[in-house]
């Protein structure tokens, strides 16, 4: 099927994704790679992606590392696929890929009220797509707080927590709602000013990752109605530590989702029952909303969801936090550079790192 003659379809790794189960009890099946597509397609002016990947299988070769040849269980990404975002108005958008297995939908393209939308795949001979949705009317808002204390995450007794809770307006509608929350975190990283000849300092420094991705904050109206849940919501907790020495971001997204899509990370949420990570290989096949047209008796995992968000930044600096932090990499006279750790001297320590500074870090 020629890609000019037909449609295609997107989706944004909510996750995942990071986008992005319940407690059932199976195992991966390994006999053979599952194609894994996530991403999220939402009203918000950004950039949206949409991810692939494949499961491990028995007979999965080993990749070069160096000297080595590295063999796990971790999801590989999916290059050169062909990716199209495609509306009930028979508007085609095709994604290019940024990286592998990231395909990333432009910012100017917009998602439209009326319009159903849905992803299309072409990958090794074969076509995959998501079922269409439309983007839900109404989204709540967020009130955003955070607080430090002395308490127990991850097993470890009596450390310093950071938690943060958002004071929920809910959505003014009549109709269902289905919501669940993101949180990413942002923050500067002062690396070691070493002295040279130029004066020169280190390059800004900021790093992005997800505070605790093994925790999901789900809401919907019968909750609400029944009593068992409060508008008040605790979104993330993690440790304090030295990246709190300087200005430290929250980024709370609110997604308003499909009752299918709902259910979907309800049992996401449930198979991760708090021991594992959305990032991690799923431990068993949850199946999501896309299928292979050729063969729908093929296990897809992941998830497209068309979504609409409200967004919102919460940030800390150095005088919130009461707890002393060390200053691991201020410069001591007479210290070797080689004895700093990595982290201090240059911003690749960290896996998802930039020198430049984002477009709306200043803007709170």
């Amino acid at each position: 099927m020629k890609m000019n003659k037909r449609y295609g379809v997107l989706f944004l790794l909510g996750l995942l994704l990071l986008s992005c189960v319940e407690q059932i009890d199976f195992p991966l099946d390994r006999q053979e790679e599952k194609l894994i597509v996530s991403g999220q397609i939402s009203n918000l002016q950004e950039e949206k992606y949409i991810y692939l990947s494949k499961t491990t299988s028995a007979d999965r070769q080993p990749l070069p590392s160096g000297q080595y040849l590295v063999l796990n269980d971790l999801p590989r990404p999916v290059s050169n696929a062909g990716v199209f975002l495609v509306s009930s108005s028979n508007a085609v958008f095709q994604l290019r890929e940024v990286s592998p297995g990231k395909y990333e939908l432009g910012r100017s393209v917009p998602i439209e009220e009326d319009q159903s939308y849905f992803v299309e795949i072409q990958v090794d001979g074969k076509t995959y797509r998501s079922s269409p949705e439309e983007m839900p009317s109404e989204v709540g808002t967020d009130e955003l707080a955070y607080e430090f204390t002395l308490g127990e995450l991850n097993d470890a007794p009596e450390v310093p927590v950071i938690s943060i809770f958002s004071d929920v307006k809910l959505p003014d509608t009549s109709e269902p709602y289905y919501l669940r929350w993101d949180v990413e975190e942002a923050y500067f990283w002062q690396l070691t000013f070493f002295p040279n000849p130029f004066n020169s300092a280190p390059p800004p420094c900021y790093v992005f990752g997800f505070p605790q991705p093994e925790r999901f904050a789900l809401l919907n109206e019968e909750s609400v109605r029944a009593g068992s849940e409060g508008s008040r919501q605790l979104l993330a907790q993690r440790r304090v530590d030295q990246s709190f020495l300087s200005r430290h971001y929250f980024t709370v997204r609110q997604v308003s989702l499909s009752k299918r899509a709902f259910d979907y990370w309800s049992n996401v949420r449930d198979l991760v029952n708090n021991t594992g990570s959305v990032f991690d290989t799923p431990p068993a096949p949850v199946r999501g909303n896309v299928i292979n047209v050729g063969n729908p008796d093929e296990v897809v995992l992941g998830y497209v969801e068309i979504a609409r968000v409200a967004q919102k930044r919460i940030y800390t600096t150095q005088a919130d936090v009461p707890f002393v932090l060390e200053e691991v990499c201020r410069y001591l006279p007479g210290k070797p550079a080689i004895e700093y750790p990595r982290s201090c001297r240059t911003c690749d320590a960290f896996p998802n790192s930039t020198n430049q500074v984002p477009e709306w870090w200043f803007d709170l």
